[in-house]
C-alpha cells in the first residue's frame, strides 16, 4: 500500500474524529446526572425525622450520601433490610447534596442512580428493586410526620 499525502490526511482526520468520539463517550458516561426531586404526599413515620429511609431488594444496596466534593458516608444493606440513616442532612461539618445508589459486594461498583438530598425538614425514602444486573431504586422525598 502506497502512502499518498491525500491518504495520510484521511487517515489522520478519521483517527482524530475516532479519538473525538470517544472522548465524548467518556464524558458522557462520566457525567453522573441526578435525579429530580419526587415530593410525596404521604408523610415520613414518626421518630425519623430529617432521616434517611433506604429498603434493599434482592441484592445488597450501597448508599452513598455525599457533599459536592464527593465525601460522605457509604452504607451497604443487606438483601430486603430497610436503614434509617442520621446523616442524610449532615455528618459533622459536612452537608450532604446528593444520594447516590451501587449494587452488589463491591462498594465501590458503578453508581446506578442519584438522588439530591432533600431539604433541611425533609426526609427521603428510597426503595430498591430488580435484580444486582439490572437494579433499580425509586425514591420519594417525604415531610416529617405530623
Amino acid at each position: 500500500m502506497k502512502f499518498t499525502a491525500k491518504r495520510v490526511v484521511v487517515s489522520g482526520a478519521v483517527a482524530a474524529v475516532a479519538v473525538v468520539a470517544v472522548g465524548a463517550t467518556v464524558l458522557a458516561t462520566a457525567a453522573d446526572p441526578v435525579s429530580p426531586e419526587v415530593t410525596s404526599t404521604t408523610p415520613a413515620e414518626a421518630g425519623h425525622e430529617n432521616e434517611g429511609k433506604y429498603t434493599a431488594g434482592d441484592y445488597v444496596l450501597n448508599v452513598h450520601e455525599l457533599n459536592d466534593d464527593g465525601e460522605g458516608i457509604s452504607t451497604a444493606i443487606g438483601p430486603h433490610t430497610t436503614y434509617y440513616s442520621k446523616t442524610l442532612h449532615r455528618n459533622g461539618n459536612r452537608s450532604h447534596t446528593v444520594v447516590k445508589f451501587s449494587a452488589g459486594p463491591d462498594a465501590d461498583g458503578p453508581i446506578f442512580f442519584s438522588y439530591p438530598v432533600p431539604a433541611p425538614g425533609r426526609v427521603v425514602g428510597c426503595v430498591a428493586s430488580g435484580t444486582e444486573a439490572a437494579p433499580q431504586v425509586r425514591c420519594e422525598t417525604q415531610l416529617p410526620a405530623r
